[in-house]
């Protein structure tokens, strides 16, 4: 096992997170007794009650959250915001296809959210895939993260965990005048070659609130470490564009609608392609590229209301429309000559209508309830080409079915009882029927068009309790239940990133049961949160090598499990400096199947099982001084427990002993230093230098290596 050594690092945390408001309160209690300097966190979610407002330090689950201008300040992009969370594991397929793996699970085992709206469709693949990719991180004010098995509340997929990108709440004007602001944000990075730039304006009067935006970036090709270099055909360039109209009706209610367009052009993977690299023993693809277009638009209209008494005190109701459309052009080869390729591509429309509402029981509880439609329309094609891209013909279909319906509706209730002043329980129960209506597929025995219907029933609960003997400590547990319907993609693809599949008709729907406790506490300068989880997995739709040779897989419904422990301690040293340090370990199995001839089943390792690693941040910033500074430590250890699957995929994880298997990943350690100035009123300069090492990494799994030494710079103007 790698060394891990946590360097203690100078430097600060920032004004502009919430590890600042904290450092506020505890010098609002500087000369008190330890037992009354308490660190406050206040810091609001709303992910963990289906879009209702609580405090993160109350919540019976385990959920984290980055606010504000820490988003701009430490990633690029909305996976990379989540590198370094307990039990998070940010897998990259290429630099601009990144996809969190949440306790376990990744692609369509986790729910995505932005505002509300849901991001997930039948058309996701399976494994880390390049739709998280897709949302604005600029257009986000605060990302939450509410980790473990979510079924009742959020419905099929909502296993690993779900992720929300919150954008700005409106502000109206208090003196019956318009209010104008806006912000010009720019980021340069050298290791990126990349420069961002984003012009955004927020207009309000008394009951009037806009917000408009735009994001363009270019981000060329991505440098290594000192060894690899350059990584040759790694840029691509981004687009978003977003719109919020609020309308305040009265104090307690407002109408919302929202807009956000996404596009993505010519986002290259290498790891199969000539221009992959062979650090550690990868081997080198012999396709000639890979590129994706992607384009994202949703728009929603939202009422929502709170304070109104009766059956539906608190409320909300969306009606969304989301059109996500992909593209693929792939040119195949061989001893880097061209040998005929194919363009292919699928298009989505989701028409979804969520209400949520909250009302008080008669026992002073507190019931929410719901429902939720989605219906999906899905089309896809595929073109073939010869070498000289003259079209030779086309398919029956493309990544998934041609044409086909997806159909959700889903109802849900849950009643959370006060028992005294330190107890609570919530049971919460779902109900949820997904309809599949397929016009037009390729038979997965005969090569034939071919039509098929298909139906899901699921009924998951959950019963979890929370226990506060003070005001600043927090117990929770509970059982959760969670369930995925086989969804287009499982039922009717005929290929994935790096393997060949058939459709299957016949898969069964996955069922998952977990078991958790959690807490999170504070005490004088110090806080702290944990939580240890296991989750039994049934029928889960597992893709194994069908041959000793080549990348065909058969899908099968397999059992397994997975396992973990994630835990964060900080603690404030003076007024102005604190550290903080996180850490989290996983285990987890799942039946496979042997290669032909053979076909055996076998218990292995999870597919792309995240390693143990860790993350020390310690902080600095002088009291009224207009600047902050932070350094940190992320340590990484090897991953060489691998299921059949990452056995073979030695273009992303190192063959190093040259046998044709994968062996693993090598593990390693970043040290980073980031600190701002505010330059004047309205304006703030960060510097960032990160992997100070220049250190060769790759992210398990990932079909690219991690940025080597790298410098940005970055500056925030408000007006």
């Amino acid at each position: 096992m790698t060394r891990i050594f946590f360097v203690a690092a100078l430097m600060s945390s920032t004004a502009i997170t919430s590890i600042a408001q904290a450092q506020d309160t505890l010098r609002a209690g500087a000369d008190q007794d330890p037992e009354s300097r308490v660190v406050e966190l206040p810091e609001t979610v709303v992910t963990g009650r289906g879009g209702f407002e609580e405090d993160r330090f109350y919540a019976p689950s385990s959920i984290r959250v980055i606010s504000g201008a820490r988003l701009s300040v430490s990633s690029r992009t909305m996976s990379e915001a989540l590198i370094g969370m307990p039990s998070v594991h940010v897998q990259k397929t290429a630099y601009g296809q990144s996809s969190p793996y949440i306790r376990g699970l990744t692609g369509y085992h986790n729910v995505l959210l932005v505002d509300g709206v849901r991001l997930n469709h039948s058309a996701m693949r399976a494994g880390p895939n390049q739709y998280w990719s897709t949302v604005d991180m600029y257009a986000t004010d605060q990302l939450e993260l509410l980790a473990g098995t979510q079924g009742v509340i959020y419905g099929s997929q909502a296993v690993g965990g779900v992720v929300q990108a919150v954008s700005a709440d409106p502000r109206f004007s208090t003196s019956g005048e318009t209010i104008a602001n806006g912000q010009v944000y720019t980021r340069w990075s050298s290791a990126e070659s990349s420069f961002t730039g984003r012009l955004s304006g927020e207009f309000a009067t008394d009951n009037w609130n806009l917000q408009v935006g735009q994001t363009l970036a270019n981000y060329g090709d991505v440098r290594g470490g000192n060894e690899v270099g350059t990584q040759d055909e790694t840029g691509y360039d981004f687009a978003g564009t977003d719109l919020k109209l609020t309308r305040r009706v009265g104090d307690d209610a407002r109408i919302t609608f929202g807009y956000q367009r996404v596009k993505m052009d010519d986002v290259p993977r290498t790891h199969k392609t000539i221009d992959g690299i062979d650090w550690n023993g990868l081997s080198v693809g012999s396709e000639i590229y890979r590129r994706h277009d992607q384009t994202r638009d949703f728009a929603y209209l939202r009422t929502e209301w709170e304070g109104s008494g009766g059956w539906a005190d608190a409320g909300e109701v969306t009606l969304s429309l989301h059109r996500h459309d992909e593209t693929r052009d792939r040119m195949k080869g061989s001893d880097g000559v061209a040998a005929g390729g194919e363009f292919q591509g699928f298009g989505v429309n989701d028409l979804g209508l969520t209400a949520r509402f909250e009302a008080d029981g008669i026992w002073g509880d507190r019931w929410a309830y719901g429902f939720e439609i989605h219906r999906e329309g899905v089309d896809s094609f595929k073109r073939n080409f010869d070498a000289n891209r003259v079209f030779t013909g086309t398919e029956i279909q493309g990544p998934v079915a041609a044409d086909a319906t997806y159909t959700t509706i889903a109802a849900y209730m849950q009643d959370e009882l006060q028992i005294d002043d330190a107890w609570s329980l919530i049971a919460g129960l779902r109900a949820e029927r997904i309809d599949v209506d397929v016009d037009r597929v390729e038979d997965p025995v005969s090569g034939d068009p071919t039509a098929l219907e298909r139906d899901y029933d699921a009924v998951v609960g959950s019963l979890r309790a929370l226990f506060m003997p003070s005001r600043d400590q927090v117990w929770y547990g509970g059982l959760s239940q969670g369930f995925r319907a086989p969804s287009l993609y499982d039922l009717t693809s005929l290929d994935e990133t790096s393997v060949v599949e058939s459709p299957d008709f016949d898969l069964e729907s996955e069922h998952f049961f977990q078991a958790e406790i959690g807490g999170r506490g504070r005490y004088g300068g110090w806080h702290w949160e944990g939580a240890a989880y296991n989750t039994w997995v049934s029928d889960m739709i597992v893709r194994n090598p069908e041959a000793a040779v080549g990348n065909e897989v058969l899908k099968e419904n397999a059992d397994g499990w997975i396992r973990g422990v994630e835990v964060m301690a900080g603690y404030a040293w003076t007024d102005e400096w604190s550290t903080q340090l996180s850490a989290s370990w996983m285990d987890g199995e799942t039946d496979q199947r042997l290669p032909q001839p053979d076909a055996e089943r076998v218990r292995r390792s999870i597919t792309r099982l995240m390693p143990l690693q860790a993350r020390l941040v310690t902080t600095y910033q002088p009291n009224s001084q207009g600047w902050w500074a932070e350094a940190y430590v992320w340590a990484v250890d090897n991953q060489d427990d691998l299921s059949l699957r990452d056995e073979r995929d030695t273009s992303r994880i190192p063959d190093r002993d040259g046998d044709g298997f994968a062996d693993g990943t090598p593990g390693y350690t970043i040290v980073g230093l980031r600190s701002g100035w505010q330059v004047a009123e309205q304006a703030l300069l960060t510097v960032a230098l990160e992997n100070v090492g220049d250190v060769d990494y790759r992210v398990h799994g990932s079909g690219v290596n991690g940025p080597g030494l790298n410098l940005i710079l970055g500056l925030d103007i408000r007006f």
